[in-house]
């Protein structure tokens, strides 16, 4: 019997051939996975994405505020700013509040070292005890020398007296009265003075003028004020209840405003709401920054909320136009314009987007536009969503 044992294990590759046939097994199976994914990506259908539902500009159609505007930037600036000051020299002692802090009028804000003014107020009431002394005693004097002089006038008449003895009297009467006079004036002027000292020392102590807020605070507890020549200030306090808005208006648009036109504004961080006034007045002189020329519009604007804030940056509209509500498109979304009709209005065409996807171009009708949005005539209904032309 012929043995195949030995064709068997020929048959059976070692273990070294199989882990090598298994190595290139693997590698094949993820070549055809790639290719096939490739294949995939390049030709199949992925669910409908067609064109026509790329990604585009899209609008959702809705109300909006439409006028004629002039449109501005400007800041808003307390309407009435008091600067804080000491009418007194010495060292900042004790500061009672600090910047946001609320006030009202005669609240104590800061007191300045008054030693120096207790001492002059000290010495000036002793300087006008001590004049008020002498007044008494050169009354005295006066009194004599009238007296004097009144005998003298007598005993001349009987002619009891001499010349010389009449004409001392008389020249110690003027005397008595010239330093009396002198006197009266030196005690008046010591009053006046003791007032001012008076007042100096009313002065260490600073109150609030007025109701408002710490806006900015100049100076610091120890620091020492000198007030000789100028006032140094303290501090800022601004009355935030009404605020200023002052709109840098261009050269080329100031002739478009009046007083008493209607002006909203909006500001930075106001998520959209609207503030309203009137405009106030403009200033009669420009500003010039290079080549651009602007003039400053001033109109109230009402805080009592406290939302607005010192030198807040807004976008400011002034109302040409009173503005009213209208259903609006914008005009990138709008194309084939046709022409205008008196009373119908512009046709134009609009692509409108379904919820599922769907595009469909539709005529409508559009009246007044702006620089941005049009006024939806007939065509189209709040809600509707459409899409930048292709």
């Amino acid at each position: 019997m012929t043995d195949l044992s030995g064709l068997d294990r020929l048959d059976e590759p070692s273990g070294e051939r199989r882990s090598f046939l298994t190595r290139s097994w693997v590698w094949v199976l993820v070549v055809a996975i790639l290719a096939a994914g490739g294949w995939y990506f390049l030709f199949a259908d992925r669910g409908g994405a067609s064109e026509d539902e790329a990604p585009r500009r899209s609008a959702t159609i809705g109300y909006r505020s439409l006028g004629d505007l002039v449109t501005a930037s400007g800041t808003l600036k307390p309407s009435r700013l008091v600067e804080v000051g000491a009418q007194v020299s010495g060292q900042l002692q004790k500061l009672h509040v600090k910047i946001g802090d609320a006030v009202v009028q005669g609240d104590l804000l800061a007191e300045i070292d008054a030693t120096i003014q207790r001492n002059l107020l000290e010495a000036s009431r002793a300087s006008l005890a001590a004049q008020e002394a002498q007044l008494e005693v050169q009354r005295s004097a006066l009194g004599l020398a009238e007296a004097e002089a009144a005998r003298q006038e007598r005993l001349r008449a009987e002619r009891a007296t001499t010349e010389v003895e009449y004409e001392r009297a008389q020249d110690a009467l003027v005397r008595a009265h010239g330093a009396m006079v002198q006197l009266e004036s030196q005690i008046a002027s010591q009053r006046a003075r003791l007032t001012s000292d008076e007042a100096a020392l009313g002065y260490s102590t600073i109150y609030a003028p007025s109701d408002g807020t710490v806006l900015q605070v100049l100076a610091a507890e120890g620091q020492t004020l000198t007030a000789t020549y100028v006032t140094p200030v303290i501090l800022h306090l601004a009355d935030l209840s009404t605020l200023t808005v002052e709109a840098k208006v261009a050269e080329a648009n100031i002739g478009k405003l009046e007083p008493d036109m209607g002006v909203h504004f909006t500001t930075l961080g106001g998520r959209g709401r609207r503030w309203h006034g009137t405009l106030d007045q403009i200033l009669p002189r420009a500003q010039t920054d290079g080549n651009v020329v602007t003039y400053t519009a001033l109109f109230d604007v009402d805080n009592a909320d406290g939302v607005l804030r010192a030198d807040m940056t807004v976008q400011v509209f002034f109302e040409l136009t009173a503005p009213r509500e209208i259903l609006a498109v914008p005009l990138e979304m709008l194309t084939d314009f046709g022409e205008r009709d008196p009373e119908t209005g512009t046709p134009a065409q609009v692509r409108v987007q379904f919820p599922d996807g769907r595009i469909e171009v539709r005529e409508i009708t559009i009246g007044e536009t702006s620089h941005t949005y049009a006024e939806v005539l007939s065509g189209l209904a709040e809600g509707d969503r459409v899409v930048a032309p292709e």
